[in-house]
């Protein structure tokens, strides 16, 4: 896939945890992999969990729920100093 040309292997599920330019990323044994989406499409691949990965805005989302900031696109948390989409969960 195409994570392997930046030195990252490819997921085995496709769970995604973080959206750049270069694609999907998933964590897998501790370690960033590229989600491959060409076997994750369509029934397989893991809904948006927060509106800054629907957007693909480059933000994560947050592990927790605490709201730091609102703004028109949504709720925006800080973890590990850095900004992060709020869960549609919370």
């Amino acid at each position: 896939c195409w994570a392997e040309a930046l030195g990252y292997s490819c997921c085995e599920g496709c769970e995604i945890a973080y959206n750049d330019g270069d694609g999907n990323w998933g964590v897998e044994n501790d370690q960033w992999c590229g989600i491959d989406d060409k076997k994750c499409n369509g029934d397989n691949a893991t809904p948006s969990t927060c509106f800054a990965d629907e957007k693909e805005m480059g933000y994560p989302c947050c592990e927790k729920c605490d709201v730091a900031y609102t703004d028109d696109d949504g709720d925006w948390g800080v973890e590990n100093n850095d900004w992060c989409s709020v869960p549609y969960k919370c």
